[in-house]
């Protein structure tokens, strides 16, 4: 079997979120955490290899450069479709990296899909809406690493790419083609996207029209990608319980997410807030950090021990990280049940600490809440992992239901 599709993802959360969407149709799934450490892609025994590219925080010529090189590398492997997934609230460098993965792919046009209906994230009229509110005036714009500025979606990718952008339904959704004639100028289309029969019906046109040798967008898009690609189907994999708990590692300081902690700790989660590291992993009770099943480690507490990252806007700070990654292989070692990590940034650094190359997307517990299968010492294990942004309050309860 041959891999037919690359999705190239700014981080890992997302790279999963898109990558489970087809995994759990019985595509074969594997998820690459450090692609741009290699000097070649290569076509494994996968329908669809997911290249997380970890560009969501980098400056928008270094993340260009990061989505060139792995497109490229893809190209020479001889897989004959790219997706560049990107953050369906906009985050990151959006317009840098679609222009990076059109331009080494070769191809005249690309069309964009912002839109994810099922999480009520929809694209009208060319601008990004967030439960109906407009990006830049959800959450999402005062994001504390990477704030959305605006809604208009051309707008914002013309902030860091010459390339035109025309919005899909400026075009009378009429899909203009030209891939691979030099002669046509190259072009993103920004395509409209209320429901899930919007974005298959634009699909399918543009599968007719041989235009989907690049395209883009989040989860929301990636769904139809096995019937548009005609990508090969196998048996889904037996399920997985969560064992004897969930602990819950979080590194997100959005808003949702701080809700959904808030929440989960009402309904009898224990909540640790660890102002510094712990001696020997144990509680400011003494009681052995991971005793209790059903336990939440909020990185929000650690802000007094790292003065540094005090301020809202900073970037993730790398101590931070490494105190969460050290939380993590400790536990992975001692808890019982499954460990969840919240935030792209925190499940990179934790998987990190304990040297973990490949994942494979199991299955979507909830939406945008990912099951994932990895090695490690020679046997299957697994994690859950979600963005910060994404589910309402009950999340984490819920969860705890489908033990």
């Amino acid at each position: 079997m041959d891999t037919k599709l690359l999705i190239v993802a700014d981080d890992l959360t997302g790279g999963l979120d898109s990558g489970v969407q087809l995994a759990k149709q019985g595509v074969s799934v594997c998820v690459d955490p450090d692609p741009c450490a290699k000097k070649t892609l290569q076509r494994t025994n996968v329908q669809v290899l997911v290249a997380v590219c970890e560009t969501r925080h980098l400056a928008p010529d270094a993340a260009y450069e990061a989505v060139y090189r792995v497109v490229s590398m893809g190209r020479q492997a001889g897989i004959p479709y790219v997706y560049k997934k990107t953050d369906s609230a906009l985050r990151g460098n959006i317009g840098a990296e679609l222009a990076a993965a059109l331009k080494a792919s070769g191809a005249a046009t690309l069309h964009f899909f912002p839109a994810y209906p099922a999480m009520n994230r929809l694209t009208i009229n060319g601008c990004q809406y967030i439960d109906g509110v407009p990006v830049s005036r959800s959450v999402f714009g005062n994001d504390p690493f990477d704030p959305v500025p605006e809604s208009d979606i051309r707008k914002l990718i013309e902030r860091q790419t010459e390339i035109p952008v025309i919005r899909g339904c400026e075009a009378g959704c009429r899909l203009i083609c030209g891939n691979g004639d030099p002669t046509v100028p190259r072009r993103i289309f920004v395509m409209d996207g209320k429901s899930d029969e919007d974005l298959i019906e634009a699909g399918l046109k543009l599968k007719a029209a041989g235009e989907l040798s690049v395209s883009a967008g989040c989860a929301g898009f990636a769904a139809f990608l096995p019937e548009l690609l005609d990508l090969e189907r196998e048996a889904l994999p037996d399920t997985h319980d969560l064992g004897n708990g969930l602990l819950v590692i979080s590194g997100s300081l959005n808003p949702i997410t701080l809700k959904q902690l808030d929440y989960a700790e009402k309904k009898g989660f224990v909540r640790n807030r660890p102002e510094s590291l712990p001696e020997n992993f144990r509680s400011k009770n003494n009681e052995p950090l991971f005793n209790d099943p059903w336990m939440i480690i909020d990185s929000s507490g650690i802000q007094k021990h790292f003065p540094s990252c005090g301020s809202f806007h900073l970037k993730p700070d790398e101590d931070i990280l490494a105190y969460l990654a050290l939380l993590f292989s400790e536990a992975e070692k001692k808890s019982d049940g499954t460990i969840m990590i919240i935030g792209g940034d925190t499940l990179s650094a934790c998987l990190r600490s304990i040297d973990i190359r490949q994942l494979r997307p199991v299955k979507e517990l909830l939406p945008g809440v990912v099951l994932s299968a990895f090695v490690s010492e020679g046997r299957d294990k697994y994690i859950i992992s979600k963005s910060g942004g994404f589910g309402d309050e009950e999340l984490l309860v819920r969860l705890r239901g489908l033990k």
